[in-house]
Parts: C-alpha cells; sequence; structure tokens
C-alpha cells in the first residue's frame, strides 16, 4: 500500500497526481499500466470531483524499494550503519516513503 494519491505543483507549473503503487518482481519494467486508469481516476476525483475522462495522461514511472513487501503490514524504515555494513561514518536509509 501507498501513502494516496495526492496532488503536487512541478517546476513548470502543471499538476501531477501520484503516486500510485503497483508491485512488481521486474526492476526493469517501469511501464505504466493504463488499466489502471479507472482506479486512479476515482482516487483523483475524491478532491477533483469535476476531473473530466480523459483529463489525466500516463507519465512516468519509478521502483521504489519497499521494506515490507506485498500483503505484509508496512514497516517502518531501516537505519543501517558501520556495525552492519562496516563502513565508517556511512548510514543507509532504506524504505522511508516521503
Amino acid at each position: 500500500a501507498g501513502l494516496g494519491v495526492h496532488a503536487t505543483v512541478d517546476l513548470a507549473g502543471r499538476c501531477r497526481f501520484g503516486p500510485d503503487v503497483e508491485w512488481t518482481s521486474n526492476a526493469e519494467d517501469v511501464q505504466v499500466d493504463p488499466t489502471r486508469a479507472a482506479a486512479f481516476y476515482a482516487e483523483v476525483r475524491k478532491y477533483w470531483p469535476d476531473l473530466p475522462d480523459g483529463g489525466l495522461v500516463p507519465d512516468y514511472a519509478g521502483v521504489r524499494p519497499k521494506v515490507s513487501g506485498r500483503g505484509e503490514p508496512s514497516a517502518d524504515f531501516v537505519l543501517s550503519g558501520p556495525s552492519e555494513h562496516g563502513v565508517a561514518g556511512l548510514v543507509h536509509l532504506f524504505g522511508i516513503e516521503s
């Protein structure tokens, strides 16, 4: 599960909606699945009820590593420091959602 679909105005002044969450086992597959549009429209229309059909255009997709897997309870982030990886002064932060 994600944190919900929200609106962000980018530096060009365009409004972008997202993120949406789709689990994948292939990190190379970052195509936007057009069959998910109806559910995405429903989420956006919770705060923009007059969004016209066809008013959204799929844009980019990416992979966000998660600490917990599909069907598991959401896990908090993980901190990994020198005692875990052996590199002095380095701290990894995994699974931070936003």
